[in-house]
C-alpha cells in the first residue's frame, strides 16, 4: 500500500485548567526533515518526539507544533513572579543612598518597579509527568496524518494503476505495429524501384537483404520485453507494505530508458504517437511520485 508524504493530523486534550494541542503537518521530502515547535517547559521533550515521529514517517518534512494554554489567563506557557528577596535588597540600597545624601522623598513601589529582575517571567512549571502526556497527544496526532497519508496514498495507487494501464496498452499497439510497419516499407520500397527501373523485374534476394536491415535496425523485442518486465515490477511494488517511493522512482527511470530506445528505433508515425503518450503518462507518474513515502 501506498502512503503520500503530504497530510494533517491534530489531537488536543483537557486537564483541568490547562489545554494541549499537537499539531502535525508533512510535505514531500526526498528524506526526512523534521521541525518542532515546543512550549518553554517541554523543550526536553524534542529528541523523543523526534523519535516518536520516525516511528510513523519514513521520508518527508514534518513540523510538530504544541501549544498549551490556560482557561484563568492568555497562555499557559509562562508565568509572572515578584523577585521579593531582590526588591528587598533595593528597597534597603535606596533608603540607606536617601539617609546618608540627605535626599527627600519616598521609596515607593514606583522606585522599585522598573528595577532589573524585581519582576521574573519564567516559563510554568509543570509536572514531569505531563511528558508522556504530551507524548501520548503527540502521537495521537501523528496516528491522524498518518491515516490523512494514508487514504492520499490510496489514491494515488489507483492513478498509478490506471497510468500503468495505459503503458501497457500503448506498448502491446506498438509492438503490434512493428511487423506491419515492415510489410509497409517492403511495399513502397518495391514500388518504388519499379519506377526507378521502369518496370525492370526486381532482384528479390536484394529486397530481401534490405528489408532484413531494416527490420533489424528498428526491433524492439528487447526494449518490449524489459519494459513489459519493469511494469510488472512497478505493479508489484504498487501492493508492497514498505516505504516504496524511490523504488518505484528508479524503476520509471528505467521504463523512461526503454521507451526513448523505442521511440529512436521507431520511424512509423503511428508507433511515435504511442511513444509520446507512454512518455506523457510517463511524466504523470514521475511527478505523482514525488508525494509517495
Amino acid at each position: 500500500m501506498l502512503i503520500s508524504m503530504t497530510g494533517f493530523g491534530r489531537a488536543e486534550f483537557q486537564d483541568g485548567d490547562y489545554s494541549y494541542k499537537a499539531e502535525v503537518r508533512s510535505v514531500n521530502n526526498r528524506f526526512i526533515e523534521i521541525n518542532t515547535r515546543l512550549p518553554k517547559a517541554f523543550m526536553d521533550l524534542e529528541h523523543p518526539l523526534k523519535k516518536l515521529v520516525k516511528s510513523y514517517c519514513v521520508r518527508g518534512s514534518i513540523n510538530v507544533t504544541i501549544t498549551l494554554t490556560n482557561s484563568n489567563d492568555s497562555s499557559g506557557e509562562w508565568e509572572i513572579k515578584s523577585n521579593l528577596p531582590l526588591a528587598t535588597q533595593y528597597v534597603n540600597a535606596l533608603k540607606e543612598i536617601q539617609t546618608s545624601l540627605g535626599l527627600e522623598g519616598k521609596v515607593n513601589i514606583d522606585s522599585v518597579i522598573g528595577l532589573r529582575d524585581v519582576i521574573k517571567v519564567e516559563p510554568v512549571a509543570i509536572d514531569p509527568a505531563k511528558e508522556s502526556l504530551l507524548l501520548e497527544i503527540a502521537g495521537s496526532a501523528l496516528a491522524a496524518l498518518q491515516k490523512m497519508r494514508e487514504e492520499e496514498g490510496e489514491h494515488l495507487q489507483k492513478d498509478f494503476s490506471e497510468r500503468i494501464d495505459t503503458i501497457e496498452k500503448c506498448a502491446a499497439q506498438i509492438e503490434k505495429r512493428q511487423p506491419e510497419v515492415i510489410q509497409e516499407y517492403k511495399a513502397r520500397l518495391k514500388e518504388k524501384v519499379k519506377l526507378l527501373n521502369n518496370g525492370i523485374e526486381i532482384d528479390e534476394g536484394r529486397l530481401a537483404q534490405e528489408i532484413a536491415i531494416l527490420a533489424d535496425r528498428c526491433d524492439i523485442t528487447e526494449e518490449v520485453t524489459r519494459l513489459t518486465s519493469h511494469l510488472k515490477q512497478f505493479r508489484k511494488l504498487l501492493d508492497s507494505t514498505e516505504p516504496m517511493g524511490r523504488k518505484l522512482e528508479f524503476i520509471t527511470q528505467e521504463i523512461n530508458r526503454e521507451v526513448n530506445t523505442m521511440g529512436s528505433k521507431s520511424s512509423d508515425i503511428q508507433m511515435a504517437n504511442l511513444v509520446i503518450e507512454i512518455k506523457s503518462t510517463l511524466e504523470k507518474i514521475r511527478e505523482q511520485l514525488q508525494n509517495i513515502e
